[in-house]
């Protein structure tokens, strides 16, 4: 695990180091790497690292004949085939991730980007930090979900470190170590480029080696867990109140720092440059806010905490009770429809502009599904149980008490962090964003004497499978990566039983998913060949990644009302427009900007980029 935070730190910080010096390019980055494998042979000669045992094939295939273990090492096997199979399809990716990346590495630096998607700009640049040496590289997104791959692959590990030294039960530990990741939003998101299994392994990581140090006595572990706590911040903002629980893990250890203060200095300065701080003085310069957001023009801000917790509670609550296939959920829209029409509702969303319990879709999605049903009453059902079991707790102050008093501070630290994250901020895809709390906030249920009993039990085990195999069909089903002929299916389905309107939507979505990662490709073929850079005007959630295809290829500047006389004309000659979000932005019909700007039709297309969203009219425009 050390190897792993250690290399995301040191790509944070070089990432923003080439910045500074105008050289984030593919030369830029391989002399960052010839440094940073000079460094870590330099590092590993006086790293003291604890005993270990030696690696025993027989062990492992023992271990993974166990039931739960064998269902984690076959979702393993399924999401990395599914990785390798379809290319990446995460909206937020493609709409913001994915192409702020492109335009840094255009211009060899991190810059503010002319755009009507502020997410470009504010937003925290962990996993793009990540990316950027394989678009620079290989020029590809290809193999961008092997880095949810290698999280996926640690999380049981540190699962089971973080449980045991929180003071949770070995048995119960193992068991929970295995079951963790078959939470929907962990198990949908390893074989994709979703960036919250990601910084959920960076949560568990700093407090891990922030309770080992408690122990192990070695300033190692003291700077392993700062620079996790500080890359948990830099991979998502949302992620800020967990500082709180790493805060309370690591600061019986801090003492340490001063034994060897120069090398804790330079820690200091790496996790700095690896957190969100960099950003939140980018935000601060070009806003006048750190979040990036002054205005709230993103209506993610609440601005009274009681209706956030209770329109984050309840969204918690609908976003996880929800079953793993739905295929009647336009009922449930429609209820929850009429249910945002009584007063209550109306009060709520006028505080929680972004408050939405309808919408919902007939499978869970990497883009908003939480823990998951099957984890959420399991533990629920073996809570109550191991509550009324009632068995007797040592009282803190003795020393075999000392693990499950640090457990029980540090499992409060978390609940105070959401209660801090729902009080201010407000998001439809809540159930997602707390992503990193659970493991933390489930260990305070596990912490319960009662579970130790309970995990031995042929009841808890054929529930805990149940939960387990709950989120295998979202995995087969996934529209973003089937692995079921779904196109072939949904085809002969419609043919077969006409004016289905369910069977219809299941192809629809289906087709619009099996284009997404390159959905704008049709109106490449309208481009100039020797077009270079290409202007764009649309909505603030399209994704313009395909625009850039193939990468490094051509260079894409979205033109706004406010820099449209700047780049029209004199650096732009081609634009591709989306013309609803031209004739919203820009105040005019699209013919009458055509003549405005002297521009002609050169293609054009009907998209649908979202099922949600509708068919929309997409131009190539040019110079008359």
């Amino acid at each position: 695990m050390s190897w792993w935070i250690l290399a995301c730190a040191y790509l944070s910080a070089a990432g923003w180091g080439l910045s500074l010096l105008g050289v984030l390019s593919p030369t830029g980055y391989l002399a960052a790497v010839v440094c940073g494998g000079g460094g870590w042979w330099f590092l590993c000669r006086g790293w003291r690292r604890p005993e270990s045992g030696r690696f025993a094939p027989g062990k492992l295939r023992w271990r993974f004949r166990h039931s739960l273990p064998a269902v984690f090492l076959g979702y393993a096997l399924i999401t990395f085939v599914s990785g390798l199979l379809y290319a990446p399809s995460n909206f937020d990716a493609l709409s913001y991730r994915l192409p702020r990346v492109l335009h840094w590495l255009s211009e060899h630096r991190w810059h503010w980007i002319a755009t009507s998607n502020p997410r470009l700009n504010v937003s925290a640049t962990g996993f793009e930090w990540l990316s950027a040496p394989a678009l620079a590289l290989a020029r590809t997104d290809r193999w961008l979900f092997l880095i949810n791959i290698v999280c996926y692959l640690l999380f049981p590990g540190l699962v089971f470190g973080v449980l045991t030294r929180l003071g949770v039960n070995r048995r119960v530990a193992w068991s929970w170590m295995w079951l963790m990741p078959t939470g929907y939003c962990f198990a949908l998101q390893a074989g994709g480029i979703g960036n919250d299994l990601f910084a959920t392994v960076y949560g568990l990581a700093a407090v891990y080696f922030g309770l080992r140090a408690r122990r192990s006595g070695r300033i190692e572990d003291v700077w392993l867990g700062m620079l996790a706590a500080a890359l948990l911040t830099g991979a998502k903002a949302t992620n800020l109140p967990l500082l709180l629980p790493c805060a309370l893990a690591l600061w019986p250890s801090l003492k340490l720092l001063w034994a060897r203060a120069v090398a804790s200095t330079v820690v200091a300065v790496l996790a700095l440059a690896a957190s969100f701080l960099p950003t939140a003085v980018g935000n601060a310069r070009f806003t006048g806010s750190w979040g990036g957001d002054p205005r709230n023009q993103m209506k993610v801000q609440v601005d009274r905490p009681v209706y956030g917790v209770i329109g984050n509670s309840l969204e918690l609550l609908v976003g996880n009770a929800m079953p793993p296939v739905m295929p009647f959920v336009s009922r449930w829209n429609a209820v929850v429809a009429d249910a945002k029409r009584t007063p209550f509702f109306q009060q709520l969303v006028r505080h929680f502009p972004r408050f939405r319990l309808d919408g919902t879709n007939e499978l869970p999605q990497e883009e908003g599904a939480g823990i998951g049903l099957g984890l959420c009453g399991l533990l629920v059902i073996t809570g109550v149980a191991a509550w009324r079991r009632r068995a007797p707790v040592q009282p803190c102050g003795g020393a075999a008490a000392e693990p499950i008093c640090s457990g029980l501070i540090v499992c409060l630290g978390t609940w105070v962090a959401l209660l801090a994250y729902m009080a201010k901020l407000g998001s439809e895809v809540a159930p997602r964003l707390v992503a990193p709390y659970y493991p933390l906030l489930f260990a305070t249920f596990l912490l319960l004497p009662g579970n130790a009993t309970f995990v031995r039990r042929r009841w808890w085990n054929a529930l805990a499978l149940i939960a387990a195999f709950s989120v295998l069909p979202a995995l087969i089903l996934s529209p973003s990566r089937p692995l079921w002929p779904a196109q072939t299916i949904c085809r002969y389905l419609t043919q077969r039983f006409p004016g289905r309107p369910l069977l219809e939507r299941a192809a629809t979505i289906y087709a619009v998913y099996r284009t997404r990662d390159d959905n704008l490709g049709p109106l490449r073929r309208y481009l100039p060949t020797a077009c270079r850079e290409v202007g764009l005007i649309a909505s603030g959630d399209d994704p313009e990644t395909s625009l850039w295809r193939p990468f490094g290829s051509r260079k894409v500047l979205e033109i706004t009302p406010a820099n449209e006389s700047e780049v029209l004309g004199r650096r732009i000659s081609t634009v591709v427009v989306n013309k609803e979000a031209l004739e919203l932005a820009f105040g005019c019909s699209f013919e009458q900007w055509l003549s405005k700007n002297h521009l002609r039709v050169l293609g054009e297309e009907r998209l649908l980029l979202q099922v949600k969203g509708g068919v929309k009219e997409w131009f190539v425009v040019g110079a008359e």
